[in-house]
């Protein structure tokens, strides 16, 4: 049995648990990488890393478990115009990539996991230790609700990105779930080894400005 095996059914004995997405988590649309015609310009707000957040959550076996966690943001903007949101960038550390649904008390399967997403095998952070996010467009639906597009770089592969999201004065939300292999996050080893974790993340976005 490979390492990744070993490490994620360990894992899933110790979590013991359905690993379903939320309900309400839309599938974000995935294309080729957006060329904006245009420099989105206006007025520049930045946002508070601190009280920001970024939770994501894995399945494996088809749902059969989970893991979930957290990472970081370690910078960013938005982009206004007369008041309407139009732009932004977001720079999230993957360095700080944690597992959260492990009790800090068993510290050998959560370090294990943590490292294991680190590795080459999954984020490859020590080569790439940021992920970024630029927003290219902005459609309104309603005072609160938009359609996001934009571009979203993780392991050095950019992919165009659009999903729903909540905009409401200071607080930007959106839950989400993306295909992982998009970006070349995967395991390679056998199949067995690579299909084990499920091909879809969930993402849960709340960022807040200053």
């Amino acid at each position: 049995m490979s390492k990744v095996i070993f490490i994620l059914v360990s894992s899933l004995v110790v979590v013991s648990c359905v690993g379903k997405h939320k309900p309400e988590a839309q599938s974000a649309n995935i294309s080729k990488q957006i060329i904006s015609p245009l420099e989105i310009s206006g007025d520049t707000t930045n946002v508070n890393p601190s009280d920001s957040k970024i939770l994501w959550k894995g399945t494996k076996m088809r749902g059969a478990g989970k893991h979930e966690g957290k990472i970081a943001l370690k910078s960013g903007y938005f982009i206004t115009q007369n008041g309407q949101l139009k732009g932004g960038k977001f720079i999230v550390d993957m360095q700080t990539i944690e597992v959260t649904d492990i009790p800090k008390h068993d510290p050998i399967p959560r370090n294990n996991l943590k490292n294991h997403l680190k590795n080459a095998d999954f984020f490859d952070v020590g080569k790439f230790p940021i992920s970024i996010f630029q927003i290219t467009e902005i459609k309104s639906f309603s005072k609160d609700s938009i359609k996001v597009s934009g571009n979203l770089t993780i392991k050095g592969i950019t992919k165009g990105i659009e999903f729903t999201a909540l905009n409401n004065k200071s607080k930007f939300s959106s839950t989400f779930i993306f295909n992982r292999f998009e970006w070349n996050i995967a395991y390679e080893g056998s199949w067995a080894d690579k299909t084990l974790v499920d091909k879809d993340v969930e993402l849960t976005i709340v960022i807040m400005t200053e």
